[in-house]
């Protein structure tokens, strides 16, 4: 196998959407990127790469730069145990090449699995930061939500895209950031999806998404210049309170372990940490 694997590494396209699916249920191995895609989502974006043997799957990486200088492993999947170091060197390396002529600065992996750390250690991925995970639930004492300040707050609109995405753009170091394409998704599965204006203009926006274990506050982004005026603080109490209007009574939340002042924020509203904390690996090219 190891002959001839480079050889049969190929792209993936639409096309291969059965043969991705029915691969990655018996995959022994997988990583998936958490975000707002699905893996059929970027079928025909590239680099989706699959290493076969003969006509059978070996691996896939999928790693298609989004926002256009980052490209995060979004999918990393092997069949069979015990060759996952191969597989991943001969991928990568193609996948990194490719990631490069498309302009990506960087390649970032938000890790879950610690068989996925070795890999990118060898791979000369190092750790840039890590994501810690915090939980608010409505037991949580002295936090009165019917007092918050909901002035300038309504719902988002897709209208509104194009200007939150400048928000996040501005809020965000660019590995964060996210793409119109990626806020359009986050959008249309959001349970729900609030801005707030100052003086007809949107100044802050946060995305929530619901299930049946919770709702979770995905996304919120304030203005550099609009921040310290509480707008931050008054999008979060309405996630809460509209959650716990709705019959759900926790809510997560994850940001990056260096943003103290998220932390402050979320601590101040009663959000607690779970103990949950994945690395962020990073390739600068």
């Amino acid at each position: 196998m190891s002959d001839s694997l480079h050889n049969t590494i190929r792209k993936v396209s639409s096309g291969d959407r059965d043969l991705i699916g029915s691969f990655l249920t018996y995959a022994a191995h997988k990583h998936f990127h958490l975000d707002w895609y699905s893996v059929y989502e970027i079928l025909d974006k590239q680099p989706f790469l699959l290493a076969a043997y003969e006509s059978s799957p070996l691996a896939v990486l999928a790693c298609p730069p989004d926002p256009p200088q980052v490209a995060w492993i979004r999918l990393f999947a092997v069949h069979d145990e015990g060759h996952e170091a191969q597989l991943w060197t001969a991928l990568w390396q193609e996948a990194r090449e490719a990631a490069i002529r498309l302009g990506a600065s960087c390649a970032t992996a938000l890790s879950t699995h610690t068989w996925f750390d070795d890999l990118l250690r060898k791979a000369n991925f190092e750790i840039a930061n890590e994501v810690l995970f915090m939980e608010w639930t409505d037991e949580t004492p002295d936090i009165d939500l019917h007092r918050a300040n909901e002035l300038g707050i309504r719902t988002m609109r897709k209208d509104d895209l194009a200007q939150v995405e400048a928000i996040d753009h501005a809020a965000f170091d660019p590995v964060w950031s996210l793409s119109l394409k990626s806020l359009e998704a986050a959008h249309s599965l959001a349970s729900l999806a609030t801005v707030l204006e100052v003086e007809g203009q949107i100044a802050a926006y946060q995305i929530s998404t619901a299930s049946a274990l919770g709702a979770h506050l995905a996304r919120l982004a304030v203005l550099p210049e609009q921040q310290g005026h509480g707008y931050g603080r008054a999008l979060v109490q309405h996630v809460l309170r509209v959650h716990v209007r709705r019959g759900i009574g926790r809510v997560s939340v994850n940001t990056q372990a260096d943003n103290l002042h998220s932390q402050r924020l979320y601590r101040s509203l009663g959000f607690r940490e779970t103990g949950v904390r994945y690395p962020l690996f990073q390739d600068s090219f």
